[in-house]
C-alpha cells in the first residue's frame, strides 16, 4: 500500500538532507544532469546589457511582453493553439508557480484537490501547509489506457503531471479525452504538471495532447529549461485562463517578489532554442543513446514502461550501480506496484565515469 501524504513528506524531508550531506552516495534518482549541448543553448547568455534604467527598478518576467510574445508564438507553432498575453504567467522556476496555484486555489474556496500520482511532492508540502485535503482517485498509472480514474461529479480541482516524469511516459490520449469530458461536465479545474513537456522523444511533432483540455479551466505548467536540460538559468511559466492570471500573479508577486534583470535575458534566448527548427533534437537523441548504453552495459535490468520522453525511467538496476546509491523507489511518489524499481536520471553526471 502507498504512503500516506504525511509519510510521504517525511520520506523527502530526510532524503533532501541525505543529499545535501551525503558526499560519497551517488544520486541516481537526483536532478542534476549533464550533457554536450547547454554551451550551445546558453550562447550568448553572458553578454547581458548593462542598461542602468532596468537595472536600477525592480524587474518581473511576468511583465515582459516581448517574452509572453514569445511564448504564445512557440505554442502557435507547436500545440496550433493561441494563447492570449494574459494566458501566460512567467515565473523564476516551476515550484513558485505551484504554489501560486494552490494559494489561488484557497482564495477560490476549493475544498478539495484531487489528483494522480506521480505528483511532484511540493503538492503534498503546499495543500499540507494550506490545510487543503488532497486525495487520490487512481491507484493507477495514466499512461495506461485502461487505468481507473475515480472523478468526482462535482466542482473540483485535478493535479496530474504529463509527462509522468517518473516514468518518462505521457499520459494516454484517451485519459485526456475523459478528464476533458469530466471538466466540461462538471465545471473542474485541472492543473497539467507538464514541466517536461516539449522533450518528446517522437520528434514528428511537438504538439502537447493536454494543450486540447478545456482552456477555461485548464491551468498548464512548462518549464523550458527542463526542456533543455539547463536548469540553472531558472524559467517557467503557466499557460491559464485569463480570468485567474490576477490571483496568480499576485501570490507569485508575494512569493518570489522581483526578479534579477538578466532572467529575461535568459529566457528569451531559451525560448529562441526551443522555438528553433532544430529545437532540443540533439539532446532528446542523446538522452535516448544514454538509455540504450545502460541497458547494453546491463546497468538497467528492467523498466516499469518504456520510456518516451524527458530524461527519467523507472527501472531495476544492477547491484553494482545500487551500491553506494541515493535513490528514490516507489514510496517517493505515491506508488505500490513496482518493487525493486527506482527513479534513473538518465544524465546523471556520474554515468560519464562508469
Amino acid at each position: 500500500m502507498s504512503l500516506s501524504p504525511a509519510k510521504l513528506l517525511r520520506l523527502h524531508r530526510e532524503l533532501d538532507s541525505v543529499s545535501r550531506t551525503n558526499r560519497t552516495g551517488r544520486f541516481l534518482s537526483g536532478w542534476q544532469t549533464t550533457h554536450p549541448y547547454a554551451g550551445r543553448y546558453l550562447d550568448g547568455m553572458q553578454a547581458v546589457a548593462q542598461d542602468p534604467e532596468a537595472l536600477q527598478n525592480y524587474n518581473f518576467l511576468s511583465d515582459s511582453t516581448a517574452l509572453a510574445d514569445s511564448i504564445t508564438g512557440f505554442h502557435a507553432r507547436a500545440d496550433g493553439v493561441t494563447y492570449a498575453r494574459e494566458a501566460v504567467y512567467v515565473s523564476s522556476g516551476s515550484s513558485p508557480l505551484l504554489l501560486g496555484f494552490f494559494l489561488a486555489l484557497k482564495e477560490m474556496g476549493v475544498e478539495e484537490v484531487c489528483h494522480v500520482p506521480p505528483v511532484y511532492y511540493s503538492c503534498y508540502y503546499f495543500c499540507d501547509s494550506l490545510g487543503i485535503p488532497i486525495r487520490q482517485v487512481s491507484a493507477d498509472v495514466l499512461h495506461d489506457e485502461a487505468a481507473e480514474l475515480d472523478l468526482p461529479d462535482r466542482k473540483s480541482a485535478l493535479v496530474l503531471c504529463d509527462p509522468i516524469w517518473v516514468f518518462g511516459t505521457t499520459v494516454h490520449e484517451r485519459q485526456i479525452e475523459r478528464i476533458a469530458r469530466w471538466q466540461r461536465r462538471t465545471g473542474s479545474v485541472v492543473l497539467v504538471d507538464g514541466t517536461f513537456q516539449y522533450a518528446r522523444w517522437d520528434r514528428s511533432s511537438r504538439a502537447e495532447p493536454t494543450s486540447r483540455l478545456e482552456p477555461d479551466l485548464t491551468f498548464r505548467l512548462v518549464c523550458p529549461t527542463k526542456s533543455l536540460a539547463v536548469h540553472g538559468t531558472r524559467f517557467a511559466y503557466l499557460l491559464l485562463p485569463p480570468e485567474f492570471r490576477e490571483p496568480i500573479r499576485y501570490a507569485g508577486a508575494n512569493i518570489t517578489g522581483a526578479t534579477g534583470a538578466a532572467n529575461e535575458h535568459f529566457a528569451r534566448r531559451i525560448m529562441e532554442v526551443l522555438d528553433s527548427d532544430e529545437s532540443n533534437d540533439a539532446l532528446v537523441r542523446h538522452i535516448q543513446a544514454e538509455r540504450d548504453r545502460l541497458i547494453a552495459g546491463g546497468v538497467i535490468r528492467a523498466e516499469a514502461a518504456r520510456p518516451e520522453a524527458g530524461y527519467y525511467t523507472f527501472a531495476v538496476l544492477d547491484d553494482a550501480s545500487m551500491k553506494d546509491a541515493i535513490v528514490m523507489d516507489q514510496r517517493f511518489f505515491g506508488l505500490d506496484r513496482f518493487d525493486n524499481h527506482v527513479r534513473v536520471n538518465l544524465l546523471y553526471p556520474g554515468w560519464n565515469q562508469s
